[in-house]
């Protein structure tokens, strides 16, 4: 029995969806904004457990929390936002079929808290391996939720624009330090020469984007935390692939496909 997707985006976003691979969805959990807050609160203070939510700290002060993943089998009200239908019916609507949660987490980017280097999330996904991402296969898509107001001065995310839909390049990557030869972003030569749009977001707000969608953000040089929390979705027609996901990760946190353009200090 096939699915009816039930349409919740205008024409005008849904256009604006293939000619540039993300959405901007002001305002979507405006209402629940505070209350996420809270929770981010409460699980910022777990103890770190790398056999169930995963905590990962920044590359350059290994005392700094950077994020926190697998988070939802132990909170209720968290896995009732990534699972409920307010996300699911979205990401199946742009995902044109029934989508699954692949995984989950929370950035925490405190002040001073270092970038995310320019990359494509699919490269550290199924098609990692690939010379191009493939046709045939619908892209895995990440939302985006800002808790706290995202700027150009505490690094809000930039992204490539004017990336249609069905653009499949997968984009040379490299690893820019000797000493850390697992941390892989896209190659600076080719990064300088592309053009980036700042997307500053207000709390509630909701960003889209597909795992072929080139993004990166800036260092936070302001004097708040900016948080933010992130959920990507695959097409269910080819498994539930959350289960096995972290069953690898927590096997080998420090492979480099868990590294592209997300750099943390190595986890035990």
């Amino acid at each position: 029995m096939t699915q009816t997707i039930t349409t919740k985006l205008a024409d005008s976003q849904l256009k604006f969806w293939k000619e540039n691979s993300y959405v901007h969805i002001p305002g979507l959990f405006k209402d629940r904004v505070d209350q996420m807050s809270g929770w981010i609160d409460e699980i910022s203070t777990w103890k770190p457990s790398m056999d169930q939510w995963m905590c990962y700290y920044e590359m350059d002060n290994p005392e700094q929390l950077s994020r926190i993943e697998n988070f939802i089998p132990y909170h209720a009200g968290m896995k009732e936002i990534f699972t409920g239908d307010t996300i699911v019916s979205l990401i199946s609507e742009l995902m044109n079929e029934q989508a699954v949660l692949y995984k989950e987490r929370i950035n925490f980017k405190s002040p001073g808290g270092g970038p995310h280097a320019a990359h494509q999330d699919g490269v550290a996904y199924e098609q990692g391996e690939n010379a191009a991402f493939d046709p045939n296969i619908n892209p895995y898509l990440s939302i985006l939720i800002s808790i706290d107001e995202a700027t150009e001065e505490n690094g809000c995310l930039q992204v490539v624009p004017d990336w249609p839909i069905d653009n499949l390049e997968i984009l040379p990557m490299e690893a820019p330090y000797p000493d850390r030869p697992d941390y892989m972003k896209i190659k600076q030569s080719l990064e300088d020469r592309l053009t980036w749009k700042k997307l500053p977001t207000q709390p509630g707000d909701a960003l889209i984007f597909t795992e072929r969608l080139p993004h990166r953000s800036e260092p936070n040089l302001s004097d708040k935390t900016r948080r933010i929390i992130y959920g990507v979705y695959n097409p269910l027609s080819v498994g539930d692939k959350r289960k096995k996901y972290y069953q690898d990760k927590r096997k080998n946190p420090n492979d480099p496909r868990y590294m592209v353009g997300n750099p943390h200090a190595p986890s035990e």
